[in-house]
Formats: structure tokens, sequence, C-alpha cells
């Protein structure tokens, strides 16, 4: 199946969407093989379909960046089978040109830029050759879609920051950075939802937590969501960190159109 992109896709993406084999219990749809909001547009709106259409014995789906996993009980559902069911719900959008899917939110989130917060945002400056706070600027100043959930569970890749952020993950690994972390790198941000380790440059963190079992659900951001970065000072870090230890969020979040 060709791959090459029509004039008037995005680049990277596919002329018609590809159906791969993830194992023996998993089908993999892919709708490119770039980074770019309206390939991963696709996969989310695409994987808001299944969800509808709930084809039998298909037990979890999930989109990334760029496709959509879909797993099925192989005992019980014929892998060719599903493969033509959904090639047929493929048939029924140009999924590059679909609307977003409704309900999508707007949140807010404080974040504490530098110091302890974002030890790497300083070394972060030295590279892009501006100032600590020219970068915490511009990197709160742009609107950031959620591109997918994972890794660990309510960790969110977001995304396209401006070009000068199109920068490297580090050389090495930290062994750890805590929940709330912000982290960039290749043009995207990743929202830390534990503790975890890291090869991307924590710049700041925010007391929201994208995962909490104390919540129901205990994950309120999906992908295709947008996030508003807003800086705020080390005092009101520790007041929005208060309120979310008593449960309540820093921000009531915005239905999108």
């Amino acid at each position: 199946m060709s791959q090459t992109a029509e004039p008037d896709r995005p680049e990277g993406a596919y002329d018609r969407p590809v159906i791969r084999f993830a194992g023996d219990s998993a089908l993999l749809v892919e709708f490119g093989n770039a980074l770019d909001p309206a390939i991963n547009n696709a996969a989310i709106a695409f994987n808001a379909r299944l969800k509808r259409a709930h084809p039998e014995h298909v037990v979890e789906t999930a989109a990334t960046n760029r496709s959509v996993l879909v797993c099925f009980d192989a005992l019980e559902r014929d892998p060719d089978d599903l493969r033509t069911e959904l090639t047929d719900i493929l048939a029924e959008a140009d999924w590059l040109a679909a609307p977003p899917p409704a309900g999508r939110r707007l949140w807010r989130l404080p974040v504490a830029y530098g110091g302890a917060h974002g030890p790497d945002l300083a070394a972060l400056a030295d590279l892009m050759g501006m100032g600590e706070a020219a970068v915490a600027e511009a990197h709160a100043a742009t609107r950031q879609r959620v591109f997918m959930v994972g890794f660990a569970p309510g960790h969110l890749y977001t995304g396209l920051l401006p070009e000068a952020f199109d920068l490297p993950r580090l050389s090495d690994i930290k062994p750890s950075v805590p929940p709330g972390s912000i982290s960039v790198a290749i043009r995207q941000s990743v929202v830390c939802s534990t503790t975890i380790p890291t090869g991307w440059r924590t710049v700041g963190r925010t007391p929201f937590r994208t995962f909490d079992l104390r919540r129901d659900p205990a994950f309120m951001i999906e992908a295709g969501d947008e996030i508003a970065f807003e800086p705020v000072s080390e005092a009101d870090y520790r007041r929005f960190d208060h309120m979310v230890g008593e449960g309540r969020l820093p921000y009531e979040p915005e239905v999108l159109a």
C-alpha cells in the first residue's frame, strides 16, 4: 500500500490508513508517520468512533500520536474479520479532515518554572540562547494539544511547541522526577503523573495531578484536550498544591466547541 502523502495532506500523512498486526491479539491502525496535529486528530477521532461502535470482542482501544491500537480477544474474534470491520469504519470518513470529538476540554495548569521545580530550565535557556524567563514565557504562551496519554498512568504528551524547542532529549536518564513535573524535548511537553525516570528536560512543575485514585475518574485529561500552562509564583504554587491535596482543582476546565 502506498504511503505517499497527497498534495493536500500534511507531511507524513498516509494516503489511506494502514492496518498492521501488533502481536496475536491486537491490530494497529496508522494514519501517518509524523508528529502532526491533523494526523493525531485523525487517530483520536477514529478512536472515538470505535468506542461508539463497540466492535464485538474488542477489549480496549488506545489512540497514540499517529495511530490507534485495537486490542481484541483472540479466542473469540477472528483477526481478519476484525480487520474487515475496521476497514469498513475507516471508509466512512476522511479521518484527516474529521472534526475533533465532542466534549474536549481546555485545562489551565498552574506551573512554577525554574528553581527546584525546573532544574533544567537554566541549561535549556543557555542552549536556546534565551533568558530563563523568556523560555518560560514562550512555553506558557503556547496552548498545547494533548497528543496522547501513556507511558505511565495519566502521563501526558502535549504540543506542538515553537521551533526553538525542537531540541533532543538529554543524553542521560535522570533517575526520577516527581509527579507534576513539566519536561520538554522535540517540540513537545510531558506532564508526569507519577515519580518516574526521564530523559526530558524538566522546566517546571504543576500541583495538578493528572492521575489521582481519590478521584472518579482517576484520569481527567484525555487525548484531544488542550492545555494552557500558567506561570505562577512559589506562593501560588503552594496555595494550589494545598487545594489539590484537599481534592479540589486549581481551575475548572472549559468545554471546547
